[in-house]
């Protein structure tokens, strides 16, 4: 005998948890033990509150953009560290930045403006900017 939980749609374990809202199914129709779950597919509860695979279903619209802004933070992240890792800033200011690492800095912060300017309202439709070649260490 095993448990399945309709709400969370997830086997529940006695003395785990709360058994209260669950159904007890038959150990030989325990869908679990069968194989694993399709690519795809995910765990839902049938009308009759029985575990039942259904298609997972797409990306919401406001999904895509919270995607797309966790892609942006990331790059932004990523460019910022490339600046700041090799000191151009402070180089800079002090009269000390070659003129390979200028134009190397030069391309970070373009890119860095390139990425701030992604409207990621538009997701999934994004062509994000492409980093510039990292310099030599």
């Amino acid at each position: 005998m095993w448990f399945w939980n309709p709400v969370d749609c997830n086997e529940a374990l006695p003395g785990v948890h709360d058994l209260s809202q669950c159904i007890e199914i038959d150990d030989d129709q325990h869908p679990f033990k069968t194989e694993a779950t399709p690519d795809g597919k995910k765990w839902s509860s049938d009308t009759e509150r029985r575990p039942v695979l259904v298609d997972i279903p797409p990306p919401t619209k406001e999904e895509l953009i919270a995607i797309a802004e966790a892609d942006k933070e990331t790059r932004i992240n990523h460019a910022n560290e490339q600046i700041n890792s090799h000191q151009w800033p402070s180089k800079l200011a002090l009269g000390r930045l070659s003129n390979e690492e200028k134009l190397m800095f030069s391309e970070w912060l373009d890119y860095l403006a390139a990425v701030n300017a992604v409207n990621t309202s538009t997701a999934p439709d994004i062509e994000w900017p492409t980093p510039p070649e990292k310099p030599a260490s």
